[in-house]
């Protein structure tokens, strides 16, 4: 039996292809895999706790978060929130496919869960949400990338960077499709998990209130947010801080629960 010397056009067709598919899979995996947990305060005190996680697919990203009371408010109830997005490439676009939100409790019913078809036909992006938001149909179409609560976070934290200035998204938002506009406001030096970072401050105000959502992300740990708070009228409501973050196998960062200045 003789092997050729020089690769057979079978050998370049399979080479062409492993690079192509390989090239998909780095797109469709820019992030790395990672368990994150936060503590949610309100009014300086902790009332529950946050479990996201950012696992890999064939295509793309499985995104869940799981949060439940803690604390003394746990005492008071056992209100749980549970949300899963699936984020595929399609067509050479990220986009989210699927989404589901379940809360229990005494809260009002928020529950969503829709479906989001896309075509990429010559080089076209189209998409059709169908599902249900809050006990009713929802029937929307789409010409550009649409994100919502959770899944937001995927292309901001991969896209985020400190020459960039502006960041609108779309986001399905109370069954509605609206615009999420998030502005770099400053750059700042912070201290986490007994480290030095340089840490993005993003502001997305609300258009139609007097509140807004302020997000920090750290470049050097792949964008993790580090802060989440929601003012309204100029005052915090709320806050989501990341007590610890676990990227791939690498051993866990976790806080050296740093004071209010530190931001």
């Amino acid at each position: 039996m003789r092997f050729e010397s020089h690769p057979t056009k079978v050998t370049v067709l399979l080479l062409l292809f492993c690079i192509l598919f390989n090239y998909k899979l780095l797109a469709a995996h820019a992030l790395p895999e990672f368990n994150a947990i936060y503590a949610i305060e309100k009014f300086g005190i902790k009332v529950a706790q946050a479990h996201y996680q950012l696992s890999y697919t064939e295509s793309g990203y499985k995104f869940t978060q799981n949060t439940k009371l803690s604390g003394f408010a746990s005492a008071l109830g056992n209100d749980t929130v549970s949300a899963i997005s699936l984020i595929d490439e399609v067509g050479g676009n990220l986009l989210l496919t699927k989404h589901k939100f379940t809360q229990t409790g005494r809260e009002k019913n928020k529950n969503e869960e829709f479906n989001i078809l896309w075509q990429t036909y010559k080089n076209t992006l189209k998409g059709k949400v169908t599902g249900t938001v809050r006990s009713k149909e929802i029937n929307l179409k789409t010409n550009s990338e649409v994100w919502e609560a959770l899944s937001f976070q995927i292309p901001l934290m991969i896209e985020a960077n400190k020459n960039i200035k502006e960041y609108p998204y779309k986001a399905i938002l109370k069954g509605k499709i609206d615009t999420y506009n998030f502005i770099l406001a400053s750059i700042k030096k912070i201290n986490y998990a007994d480290n030095d970072y340089q840490a993005l401050q993003m502001i997305r105000s609300d258009p139609h209130r007097d509140r807004q959502l302020h997000v920090w992300l750290i470049p050097k740990l792949n964008n993790i947010p580090v802060l989440i708070e929601t003012y309204r009228k100029g005052k915090v409501h709320s806050s989501v801080a990341l007590e610890s973050v676990q990227f791939d196998d690498k051993a866990p960062l976790v806080s050296n629960t740093a004071n209010d200045d530190d931001f």
